[in-house]
């Protein structure tokens, strides 16, 4: 067998739980395959970053907070950007007047205090609407019409602000926290330290946001999928086995 084949047998021997929607109605951002693109709009603010040289590196080492600030953000909205059997595309772009407003239809990314010093950042979804006169977007609750991320100014360290952003921007994309998954970016006690997605992560955003080249390839890998962790390891079995089915495919496709 190829060497390049043997990573699939070590992914099937990694636990492989399930990834989980935000909420019932697996709401989804406004995009498609012809309009893939969200844009966050970035207030331009940065904490007080420290160990700099920890990421991208070392190249940010010596340079400003809000250098390496933007250079996170891209970062972070690329490793959901690269997921290649899903078509979203995330980007930002500065902007002074971004707010936290979830009836604004704008998706900000707004450095600022928190009330408590524990929040290193909040992702604030809105797919259920209040308002009295809702656009035709705020009618539909299966779309997230509007997702802001409130980040601390309080001193953080580049890399743990790096993987605050990802999760973040996994919330935005529609994605829960696997209660039982210790792999997931979206858990909270995730083993790993690093801004990697997991297989529950990929399987998860592939879902929602479904690349039509690989439309065939996908339908088999996101058939599953739970809400608030339940019947996460049945859903797990339901995405990895195809998976492993469907990478060991392409491996000997290619060795053919």
């Amino acid at each position: 067998m190829r060497y390049e084949c043997l990573f699939l047998f070590a992914l099937f021997s990694s636990p492989a739980l399930a990834f989980v929607h935000i909420s019932q109605l697996k709401p989804r951002l406004p995009v498609s395959p012809e309009n893939p693109t969200v844009t966050f709009l970035w207030n331009g603010d940065a904490p007080n970053l420290t160990e700099k040289e920890e990421v991208l590196d070392g190249s940010f080492a010596n340079s400003s907070d809000q250098d390496l600030m933007a250079a996170l953000l891209t970062l972070a909205m690329n490793t959901w950007t690269n997921v290649p059997t899903s078509y979203i595309i995330l980007n930002q772009q500065q902007d002074a007047s971004a707010q936290v407003d979830e009836n604004d239809e704008t998706f900000s990314i707004v450095v600022e205090a928190q009330d408590s010093q524990a929040v290193a950042a909040a992702a604030l979804p809105s797919f259920i609407t209040n308002d009295p006169d809702p656009t035709a977007l705020e009618r539909d609750p299966h779309v997230i019409h509007d997702c802001d991320i409130s980040v601390s100014n309080s001193s953080v360290s580049a890399k743990s602000l790096l993987r605050t952003l990802v999760h973040e921007l996994g919330h935005c994309l529609g994605l829960g926290h696997p209660h039982s998954s210790y792999r997931s970016i979206m858990s909270y006690s995730s083993l790993d330290d690093s801004a990697s997605l997991a297989l529950d992560d990929k399987a998860g955003v592939s879902f929602l946001y479904p690349e039509p080249g690989e439309s065939e390839d996908v339908r088999y890998l996101t058939t599953c999928g739970v809400v608030g962790g339940q019947g996460s390891t049945a859903a797990g079995l339901c995405f990895g086995l195809p998976l492993f089915l469907l990478g060991l495919r392409r491996c000997f496709r290619k060795k053919a």
